[in-house]
């Protein structure tokens, strides 16, 4: 039987049947038998279906992920046959600094394009290379915003402040109030250190700012709720709740300082109850803010610090002590006895106590820092209440040392 051979023209009902038939996946000898048309017609005509198809194709994506697996499976129908890992995550959508390709399928359908599957899983640290490390390092820029320099005004005096907000506590429990929840507690801190910085800066401009940080900032040092030495607490969040709260908080904090004063100095002064929670907070503070050049840390372990503001030195320690003895330890101290022979004034500032209490012994200055902190059961037992609950700004000239205090009270 002699083929019906059509001319130049397309027949549309021969290529519509051709098209049903392509499903069946057979060879082209198949179609031409079922057809009546020669090889080289069938093959001429599934050119053209292939061409209708392109017009047509509509690219179509299913993406599957598994984030607690860190897997993912991804499906596409392409035009082009992906070729290579560089290629399938073109196609995919691949970051292959994250994923790894675990493996891939590709198959062609009769309409000339290609079902395009992959399986990817996130890389780990074994999967990193010391290549990949340098890579990372080589095109890694922080995207941390440096704070402005704070203007002066020509008519206001220059002075130099200290911000105590001692023995905070902030997962601490009260007994005798109604206790917020940590975050509304740390708004409360904020506030009144953008009063006391506000009020200050109304009058004056700032050069430097003092800021001591820990003296019981947190209120518990270990995953059990106790502090350092094990003393059980009662608390309104859980250790690492409290933490990731407070770094949040003093971070806000300092940025807050820096828009205010030309230089600030931030103080670890370790705690009874957080003595290395607050050292890691000081590290990591430290680490955040590595491209501020007019922040400045004191936040070595050690209990006693000591700094230089115009002519006064002031030490710093908890308080945890017999604070009369003080004074004598830095006079004698192998880091700090130089600054404080050669300062005019002399100062020694604590916490601890949760009350304000100021005397002098031998021309040295001792203060006892108020808390902000409410009554917990221990402090109820034991009568340690009614204190005034405050936090301070101390405020002082480079010639003549302390100059005002202004008190923010809850």
């Amino acid at each position: 039987m002699k083929k019906k051979e059509p001319n130049d023209e397309i027949n549309l009902d021969t290529l519509a049947v051709l098209s049903k038939l392509l499903k069946r996946k057979q060879s082209r000898k198949y179609y031409a038998k079922r057809l009546g048309l020669s090889v080289e017609t069938v093959e001429k005509y599934i050119a053209e279906i292939r061409k209708i198809k392109k017009k047509e194709f509509k690219e179509t994506y299913t993406k599957k992920e598994d984030l607690i697996k860190g897997t993912f499976n991804s499906i596409k129908t392409v035009q082009k046959e992906p070729n290579g890992h560089k290629e399938l995550a073109v196609v995919h959508n691949i970051d292959l600094k994250v994923f790894n390709i675990v493996n891939y399928w590709s198959k062609s359908q009769t309409d000339g394009t290609f079902t395009s599957s992959v399986f990817c899983k996130r890389k780990q640290s074994k999967d990193y290379t010391i290549k990949d490390f340098g890579s990372f390092l080589k095109g890694y820029k922080s995207n941390y915003t440096v704070t402005p320099v704070p203007s002066f005004i020509t008519e206001k005096e220059t002075k130099d402040v200290e911000i105590s907000v001692s023995d905070f506590h902030l997962a601490k429990k009260y007994c005798d109030e109604l206790n917020l929840n940590v975050k509304k507690r740390a708004e409360k801190f904020f506030k009144i250190i953008e009063r006391l910085i506000k009020k200050t800066s109304a009058i004056y401009n700032i050069d430097e700012i003092v800021f001591p940080i820990s003296n019981d900032f947190f209120h518990t040092d270990t995953y059990f709720n106790t502090s350092t030495m094990g003393t059980p607490q009662d608390v309104i969040a859980e250790y690492d709740e409290e933490y990731e709260v407070g770094f949040d908080l003093l971070v806000k904090s300092i940025k807050l300082l820096l828009s205010f004063g030309k230089k600030v100095t931030v103080v670890l002064v370790p705690g009874n109850h957080d003595r290395t929670k607050s050292f890691y907070l000081a590290h990591g503070l430290s680490v955040f803010f590595k491209e501020e050049k007019r922040l400045s840390f004191l936040r070595t372990k050690e209990n006693e610090k000591g700094v230089l503001i115009g002519n006064t030195f002031i030490g710093y320690h908890h308080g945890n002590c017999k604070i009369e003895q003080l004074p004598l330890l830095f006079a004698t101290h192998p880091k700090y006895s130089s600054i404080f022979g050669d300062a005019k004034f002399r100062e020694v500032h604590t916490g601890d106590k949760h009350h304000y209490m100021s005397k002098e012994v031998k021309g040295v200055r001792i203060q006892q820092m108020p808390s902000m902190s409410g009554n917990d059961r221990w402090h109820k037992d034991h009568l340690f209440v009614h204190n005034i609950r405050a936090a301070l700004l101390l405020i002082y000239d480079k010639e003549k040392g302390k100059d005002g205090e202004f008190e923010e009270r809850i």
